[in-house]
């Protein structure tokens, strides 16, 4: 360019966000032309757009799959009117779209058709930032996130994700924006940014004693030792699921893969040996990036020593990770749950069988929990032990309304013994919500959250409530938080998939589905939840397939009525009125949820039949009454006057 036409270049600084639709080019030519038009419609839409577009400050550049809008107001504008698109977005999930924002020079151009256009690194950047995410990252540039944290509004949902090398072998930093309800909390899979310093695994300790049934004590260890770090403000902990995914495994470059897959930093392991009443404990911090030892000890003692080798180790991580620690924070680091160590044993074994999930672990956990208190009658994670126990077996195993006050009571028990345990703020949340007070429910649920925010199942069993009272985008939110914590976690994985189908996006959790299946190829539940979205596509036999494909045993439980729905809508009658049958034979000696009679009767088109098993389902407290505000199984009698009724005494209308 000659010197003079150069000086007549006007830059300016244009806040950009770039956004473009993930997958276009594998889209039919009727696909892309109705997609883009979609978010023409959704981008023109938003009141940031309607402003700067008044004023004369928005400039657009179109690109074949997206565009670049260019607002030349207001530097929170491209975020503002991200989070505006996001909103609309959830209304059509047939738009996967992700978004990058980046402030810098921009400069209008005239193209080669002689049209006006704009250009400049300021566009270009955006477009960096953008590409590196996924569907519905919002991704910021470090510059502009630096100018945003100035603001307490924006301060909490900027999360740094690290440095990105990216087109021309630039390296930029990106920020990851996300609300409770809004952009996608995930990391972005093809950045593979350093982890953070201050991060741990807490791998399986290997079990060394003669007797292998001692392994419940390595395990036990493990867990406890999760539980603790987990308390520790400013450390990462991975959850106990994704650190046990590893178990047993001891190849060349493991822990590169567990830094990898758990983006984490450091990753701990130990043995534990066992022999009469003598103990010894090996641990060591390893550094995942090279696989030096950053700290390793042995405990030598007796088994009444393992609480005390328990509350060094985790002493000795957090001193190695230079994590500071205040004295509230350090006084609970320290503490012991209970000064007993064969009340502790027996509170390991009955976690481990609590962990078996079937009846017979439930049963013998509750043993253990109970040896455990005979011991130590002040050991509060006892109690939660029970409570959650009678949470599983409620509806399953004994009507709910029996298990709930069992609950209710070990839980509260458990609170009176430790107000600051998050477990229990959690067990007394889920008894509070199975007796459907919602709203006392909803606060033990963030207080579990606020006292520790590391707990992955706060998180999962609260998106539960939110799906079950409608708020089914924060259910979204917090169940891929859950994820974030635990990202292995196949239940977790699941329950995305689950809220999807309740949202109505059932293409959307069928993605879900197929990704948790990748993670867990022998998982039972994703199985089941992809015959409910095949079922409401209108692929019954789909549906009926993977009904039977995931065998599901649990007897009593609500979701062995939905193969009897989906014969009887089929119209196999015969089939459907046969698992009927079944059902009603099972309730002569085993508890069976009213729910599952429901379903049949309502596929069967019997609804004043069904609405009495709805009854009864009020009446028992059984936990099918959360999904009954969104469930697409009561569509059909939705709108009856005795199931509003129901709806109202359950506090859902």
């Amino acid at each position: 360019m000659p010197a003079d036409d150069a000086s007549n270049v006007k830059v300016e600084i244009g806040h950009v966000l770039f956004i473009d639709i993930v997958g276009y080019s594998k889209l039919l030519i009727h696909e892309q032309s109705e997609q883009i038009q979609k978010l023409k419609e959704v981008v023109r839409g938003t009141e940031q757009c309607r402003i700067a577009d008044a004023e004369g400050k928005l400039l657009r550049l179109p690109t074949g799959d997206g565009g670049a809008l260019v607002f030349r107001n207001n530097p929170e504008a491209p975020i503002l009117c991200a989070m505006e698109i996001s909103k609309e977005l959830k209304h059509h999930p047939e738009l996967q779209v992700r978004m990058g924002i980046h402030s810098g020079p921009v400069n209008e151009v005239v193209d080669l058709n002689e049209q006006a256009n704009i250009a400049g690194a300021g566009i270009n950047i955006a477009q960096r930032v953008m590409d590196c995410g996924d569907v519905g990252h919002i991704l910021l540039s470090k510059h502009v996130a630096d100018d945003l944290k100035h603001y307490a509004r924006w301060r909490r949902y900027l999360h740094e994700i690290g440095e990105c090398e990216v087109k021309h072998g630039e390296i930029i930093s990106l920020v990851n924006f996300y609300t409770e309800e809004l952009g996608n909390p995930q990391r972005p899979q093809n950045i593979k940014g350093p982890a953070p310093a201050k991060s741990v695994a807490v791998l399986p300790f290997v079990n060394m004693s003669a007797d292998k049934n001692d392994e419940y004590l390595s395990d036990g260890m493990t867990e406890e030792l999760i539980n603790a770090l987990a308390k520790v403000a400013g450390l990462r902990v991975p959850g106990r699921t994704s650190c046990f995914a590893f178990k047993g495994r001891n190849e060349e470059g493991i822990f590169h893969q567990v830094g990898e897959r758990l983006h984490v930093g450091t990753v701990l392991e130990g043995s534990i040996r066992k022999a009469g009443d003598k103990l010894r404990v090996t641990a060591q911090l390893v550094n995942v990036m090279d696989g030096f030892y950053l700290w390793s000890e042995d405990y030598d003692g007796d088994l009444k020593d393992i609480l005390d080798f328990q509350s060094n180790v985790a002493k000795r991580v957090v001193e190695a990770l230079q994590v500071k620690l205040g004295v509230k924070a350090a006084r609970a680091l320290a503490k012991k749950p209970t000064e007993n160590p064969e009340a502790y044993r027996l509170y390991l074994l009955g976690r481990n069988e609590f962990g078996k999930y079937s009846e017979a672990g439930w049963i013998s956990s509750i043993r253990y929990y109970e040896q455990a208190l005979k011991l130590d009658p002040t050991y509060a994670l006892a109690y939660c032990g029970l409570a959650d126990t009678y949470a599983y077996m409620g509806g399953v195993m004994m009507p709910s309304k029996e298990a709930l006050v069992k609950e209710k009571e070990f839980a509260q028990k458990a609170l009176q013994l430790d107000p600051e345990l998050a477990e229990a703020h959690l067990s007394l949340g889920v008894a509070l919500g199975g007796a459907f007070d919602w709203r006392n429910a909803e606060k033990e649920f963030e207080r579990a959250i606020e006292l520790n925010r590391n707990l992955a199942w706060a998180y999962e069993i609260y998106a539960w409530y939110l799906c079950g009272i409608g708020r089914l985008d924060e259910a979204i939110a917090k169940d891929e938080k859950a994820i974030e914590l635990d990202p292995l976690n196949s239940f977790f994985q699941s329950a995305l998939a689950y809220y999807l189908y309740h949202a109505r996006r059932y293409d959307d959790a069928i993605v879900q589905i197929k990704k948790t299946l990748e993670l867990d190829p022998t998982a039972t539940l994703p199985r089941h939840f992809l015959g409910c979205c095949l079922l409401w596509k209108g692929d019954t036999a789909g549906a009926i397939g993977e009904f039977q494909r995931s065998k599901i045993v649990v007897a009593g439980a609500w979701y062995q009525g939905l193969l009897g729905y989906a014969y009887a809508i089929s119209g196999d009658r015969s089939k459907a009125g046969q698992i009927l049958g079944d059902l009603e034979e099972l309730a002569k000696h085993h508890y069976v949820n009213s729910s599952a009679f429901a379903a049949i009767h309502l596929g069967l088109g019997e609804k004043e039949k069904a609405l009495d098993w709805l009854d009864n389902c009020y009446e028992n407290q059984e936990s099918a009454c959360w999904l009954l505000k969104v469930d697409p199984i009561y569509d059909t009698v939705r709108n009856e006057p005795r199931f509003q009724a129901i709806l109202k005494k359950v506090g859902l209308e």
